[in-house]
């Protein structure tokens, strides 16, 4: 028995663009059922830079109110603050973050420096010498908290958490 090799060409043709088609169908049935997302699913949620829970208020380029007068890192700059609780209960701490283009051990020695003279009490970092992450415990009055500096690579972050001692 002797093929063809004229119809053998268009069997082949006609597989492969059977085979495309399915995969094209796959594609487009995909696109769609992307499209049909539930609209709820379709709020916007800011992206949160400081706050641990998207119900707790925080506020881009400002320090929130209640946050107690804190030393700032000369040249760091403001990204966030937030309160630790849901905007309905009564406050419990807050968290502010600052940028800045520095080293984790030079920034840490400033603050531990500089919380002093503003009545702060920190304590000293376990590895004052770490240049990725150094977190120190702070207090003052009925504040007590943390000092986090870390470097995430392309920046240094200063994060100041301070809960209400009851």
């Amino acid at each position: 028995m002797n093929k063809n090799p004229f119809i053998l060409s268009v069997i082949a043709l006609c597989g492969i663009a059977l085979i495309g088609s399915v995969i094209l169908w796959i594609a487009i049935a995909r696109e769609h059922a992307l499209r049909k997302v539930d609209q709820t699913a379709q709020q916007v949620v800011p992206k949160l830079e400081v706050a641990t829970d998207p119900s707790f208020p925080e506020i881009k380029g400002r320090v929130i109110s209640g946050f107690p007068d804190f030393p700032v890192y000369p040249g760091a700059a403001l990204v966030a603050s937030a309160k630790t609780n849901r905007a309905d209960q009564p406050d419990t701490g807050y968290r502010v973050k600052w940028t800045v283009q520095g080293e984790v051990p030079i920034v840490m020695k400033w603050y531990q420096a500089e919380l002093p003279k503003s009545s702060w009490q920190i304590e000293q970092s376990v590895d004052p010498n770490n240049p990725g992450e150094q977190i120190n415990q702070i207090s003052k009055g009925n504040f007590n908290g943390s000092l986090l500096v870390e470097n995430d690579g392309t920046v240094t972050e200063i994060i100041a958490e301070v809960l209400i001692a009851e």
